[in-house]
């Protein structure tokens, strides 16, 4: 609902949507972002050009290599990165009596984590996350129906885990941790349909940088300032919003990130119009 909102705020403002036609290149003019060249081959001209794409996926495919300096390939590649997540969506003929959020946490946490981030092997009891909005907003399934999505962080793609191989495994490990502690008893009798996302999955179907859903890592190296800016250092007329700019992931910043952007832009205008 947010997006179809944004969509419908920028319509009335006489945006334009394009969708369908994903993004090959930033045409630049020097160190000047002037354009972009779409996957159909046409060349897309603008006076600002305003990035949402995953930070590092797209500063390593839609540039060439010896553009950049601060985040060059090679230096993007020594950055930290966040963990990954497995996600499971379902729709479910029940409506389970459970909160809109419950999170599980493994029983030793830290374990949980040191394999998430330093062992990069996958925890045989992960914390988990389940998010039951249907408890609050009925519109989302059918009547005595519920839309769930489960979320397990995982390591990111820097792991050799093959989740063509461990994927399903590591899915009824899930639902056996929701049945046996939470309200969520007999999901598995009750699922209509699913979705399953990996972090290969959120690499290569959604241009995820190694699947690292949260972006670059919140080392306090990397964290608000250190983050690469929403006015982007190395490129004029480009800018930042998304999780791996200021001031960081989530939705709530993220949706920051934007505010801040849009404010530079305007600020902008101001000064040359």
């Amino acid at each position: 609902q947010l997006s179809k909102a944004m969509a419908k705020v920028t319509e009335e403002h006489g945006g334009t949507i394009h969708l369908g036609n994903g993004v090959r290149k930033f045409k630049l003019d020097g160190k000047k972002v002037v354009g972009l060249e779409l996957d159909s081959g046409e060349d897309f001209y603008a006076d600002e050009v305003i990035v949402n794409a995953d930070f590092a996926n797209a500063m390593q495919h839609m540039l060439d290599d010896n553009v950049l300096k601060k985040y060059s390939k090679q230096k993007l590649e020594k950055k930290k990165y966040s963990c990954s997540t497995f996600m499971i969506y379902v729709g479910l003929d029940k409506l389970y009596d459970m909160p809109h959020h419950t999170i599980l946490f493994a029983e030793d946490y830290q374990k949980n984590v040191n394999e998430m981030t330093k062992d990069l092997v996958l925890s045989d009891e992960p914390s988990i996350y389940i998010h039951n909005a249907s408890v609050t907003d009925n519109s989302l399934a059918p009547e005595g129906h519920s839309a769930v999505y489960i979320l397990a962080p995982v390591p990111n793609n820097y792991s050799e885990i093959d989740w063509d191989e461990k994927q399903d495994t590591f899915k009824q490990l899930i639902f056996d941790e929701l049945e046996k502690k939470t309200g969520f008893s007999d999901i598995r009798d009750h699922i209509v349909t699913e979705k399953v996302l990996t972090p290969k999955q959120w690499q290569t179907d959604h241009f995820v940088h190694k699947g690292a859903t949260f972006s670059l890592g919140h080392q306090l190296s990397q964290m608000m300032y250190f983050r690469p800016h929403n006015r982007f250092q190395e490129l004029d007329h480009c800018w930042l919003v998304g999780g791996g700019t200021h001031p960081g992931s989530g939705l709530p910043t993220i949706l920051e990130s934007a505010r801040i952007t849009t404010g530079w832009i305007r600020e902008k205008e101001a000064k040359t119009s």
